[in-house]
């Protein structure tokens, strides 16, 4: 009986199955990698990175409650400490320029315009805040973190909408508690960072302190150098003494890669339960959301890669046979068609020739 190398349609179907697998994982791993994307203000490290790239650096934030106290006084105090730990460990920038960067920021209300009295949420920031975090604009610019021009402010399309009924504001005055305010630019809504159902406003933090004497600090982010692991967390961990309820201190950098996702995976219902008194952000509670995506992600891919090779490894017990025969076929073929080819052909002339010459030398 003549063995004709053809697949039947059974190892067809087992070929569309392994397809249809390959094709749903990438899917998946490209939605990895869209969402990961996404997460603008876990980068900082990396983008920072483009300025010094002598070594790697490393992003930290810092997480308080009100009953730690924690104060500008322990920003100017872990500011010196960085310098000297910069300097006894012998790190400097190529170009002398900045060797680490941070920000702080605090959560808060105001209530603005006396005739509407419309209640507004405040991130009262400071330090190199919006190089973290790329509050989308609509309009305008970032106002800069200056005590001599700090009654600028940066306010979302809702309230724009509310106060104006316009985008086209910026240089124009909101009044809070009387006071005015310059519109430095209008943010787009944007739940990443705040609610953007609400009225919302940015504004720099030693202002709202002075409308807000219940103000503190709630998040600290510093980007330093780690030229090795774990050097940058352990520098900042090593400056805290703080009760460990009210506080929480954690490495932003390489939080979304495949290891630490799965170390996520395996402990998802530990992650859940809370150990401090620790109120998120916006957008760590979505930069953790982000995690908990990539996690099932990552549980979804190994579903498939389990399925794949159990449906693989089927498909060869089964046609073992068929498939030797087919590829040894397939192979032979590919063979004899390499021998009879003009390029083969070439080669052996050449080969021949080169006999002849030795022969008659």
């Amino acid at each position: 009986m003549k063995f004709k190398a053809k697949l039947s349609s059974k190892i067809v179907v087992f070929i569309i199955i392994l397809s249809v697998l390959i094709v749903s994982f990438m899917i998946l791993l490209n939605q990895s990698n869209k969402i990961v994307k996404n997460r603008f203000d876990q980068f900082g490290a990396e983008r920072w990175m483009n300025n010094d790239s002598l070594f790697n650096y490393a992003q930290i934030s810092c997480f308080f409650t009100s009953e730690t106290g924690f104060s500008e006084n322990n920003i100017y105090s872990l500011s010196r400490s960085y310098d000297e730990k910069m300097m006894s460990e012998s790190i400097s920038s190529s170009e002398g320029g900045r060797l680490w960067l941070h920000a702080y920021s605090a959560k808060g209300s105001v209530s603005v315009d006396a005739s509407s009295n419309i209640a507004t949420d405040v991130t009262a920031v400071a330090g190199d805040f919006f190089f973290i975090h790329n509050v989308p604009l609509i309009t305008g610019s970032y106002f800069k973190d200056d005590p001599l021009n700090n009654d600028h402010i940066l306010i979302n399309e809702t309230l724009a909408w509310q106060l104006f009924g316009s985008f086209d504001i910026v240089g124009r005055d909101i009044y809070i508690y009387d006071q005015p305010y310059s519109i430095s630019g209008v943010t787009k809504n944007d739940g990443d960072v705040i609610d953007d159902s609400l009225p919302h406003l940015y504004m720099q933090y030693d202002v709202y302190k002075e409308l807000d004497n219940l103000a503190y600090i709630s998040c600290y982010e510093a980007i330093l150098p780690n030229p090795i692991s774990d050097f940058a967390l352990n520098v900042v961990t090593s400056l805290f003494s703080f009760n460990e309820l009210e506080y929480e201190i954690m490495q932003n950098t390489s939080r979304f890669n495949l290891i630490n996702t799965f170390k996520n995976l395996i402990n998802l219902t530990e992650r859940n339960i809370k150990t401090n008194r620790v109120i998120y952000p916006q957008w760590e509670n979505q930069a953790r959301i982000t995690e908990h995506k990539l996690a099932y992600l990552l549980l979804a891919q190994i579903i498939l890669i389990f399925l794949f090779i159990c449906t693989l490894t089927i498909m060869i017990i089964i046609y073992r046979s068929k498939i030797s025969l087919f590829f040894e076929n397939s192979s032979s073929k590919i063979v004899t068609k390499a021998k009879n080819s003009k390029f083969a052909d070439k080669i052996r002339n050449k080969r021949r020739e080169r006999y002849e010459k030795k022969k008659l030398s």
